[in-house]
């Protein structure tokens, strides 16, 4: 029972490992695609297509839509 106690410690400490070395390093990028006006669909396409990411429209303090696409940098 003590060797399969040990070696399911010894197991979740690497799948733990990996898990996190997969992750390290990545960052989220944003960058706005359409400056003055955004359809959902062609923002989403576009951020797709051009960096792929996720494109949403956002709604400035100005009262703009823009499209913003967040990618994995």
């Amino acid at each position: 029972m003590t060797k399969y106690t040990t070696l399911a410690i010894f197991i979740v400490l690497f799948l733990g490992m990996v898990a996190a070395k997969e992750t390290q390093g990545q960052r989220i990028c944003r960058q706005i695609l359409l400056n003055d006006s955004c359809d959902g669909p062609l923002c989403t396409e576009l951020c797709d297509r051009k960096l792929g990411g996720f494109g949403q429209c956002y709604r400035t303090v100005d009262r703009r839509f823009i499209c913003l696409c967040n990618f994995i940098c």
